[in-house]
């Protein structure tokens, strides 16, 4: 599957960035079997351009997303949970990927491009979990955010028990699950959920400036390894991550983008990684 066959999201690329649009605006980009096949094939189309470097990632509408299908979880309650899984073609992980993010969901944070999440509006229950395994989140004031789960006698879904305590603390992440109450964006960012707050209509533009002088002044290569260093080398023994590292650096000192990072730096001047 490429872009243009893409129904429920948008892709457009732009100055080293990719913007991902979630597209159904008329429903309040409710997430399903369709768009969550089209967004793993917009990972690996954003993955597999040299000319991206990093991807934001958006919805449609003034709205980020406002929680699943809704007809879809009447259907599983009505079937007494059960449920059958869409089949659909979906694109391969990228080589070496390890079991634990070789799951839909899990999936961005297989992919070495940096993933932003640009959110206003709602965002809620299937929501909070794509944006959740995004890198880093950017936010309005006064955006809606809500786990949702126990409202629903749902628990923790996609793996969420386990990255959300990592990213905001364990009784942070407990009153997030615990307590189903809308929060704005202010609020989400003191507990360190959201990195950057925006007055509302400013969130995205804001989110394409940052990423586009990533793309500019970070070395893809870096952002690449940096990921990759964070989101699996973290997670295993210390000893192991840090010959990583080391094998790393090795690898680094011979890549060109250093030659760009000492050239700028001679001229006292931003490298330009794009030229």
């Amino acid at each position: 599957m490429n872009p243009s066959q893409f129904r429920e999201l948008k892709y457009e690329v732009d100055q080293g960035v990719a913007l991902v649009t979630l597209n159904r605006p008329e429903k309040g980009n409710l997430w399903g079997g369709p768009m969550a096949v089209e967004y793993r094939w917009a990972l690996h189309q954003a993955d597999q351009d040299p000319d991206v470097r990093v991807l934001v990632l958006t919805g449609a509408g003034g709205t980020f997303c406002a929680g699943a299908d809704v007809a879809t979880l009447d259907a599983i309650s009505d079937g007494n949970g059960a449920y059958e899984k869409e089949r659909a073609t979906l694109p391969p992980y990228p080589p070496g990927t390890s079991p634990a993010l070789r799951h839909n969901h899990t999936a961005p944070l297989a992919i070495g491009v940096p993933i932003i999440a640009a959110i206003e509006g709602a965002c809620a229950g299937a929501g909070f979990v794509v944006a959740t395994y995004a890198d880093l989140r950017v936010v309005s004031e006064s955006a809606r955010i809500t786990t949702a789960f126990a409202r629903f006698g749902l628990p923790a879904e996609y793996g969420i028990g386990w990255l959300l305590p990592r990213i905001v603390g364990i009784p942070n992440a407990l009153d997030l699950l615990y307590d189903t109450r809308t929060r704005s964006g202010a609020e989400v960012a003191e507990l360190g959920w959201a990195q950057r707050v925006h007055s509302e209509g400013e969130v995205v533009p804001a989110a394409l400036a940052y990423a586009r002088r990533l793309a500019r002044e970070s070395s893809s290569q870096s952002l690449r390894t940096m990921k990759r260093q964070v989101f699996v080398d973290a997670n295993g023994d210390l000893d192991d991550a840090y010959r990583r590292s080391v094998e790393d650096m090795n690898a680094a000192l011979a890549h060109p983008d250093l030659r760009v990072g000492i050239s700028a730096q001679r001229k006292r001047s931003a490298p330009d990684f794009l030229t």
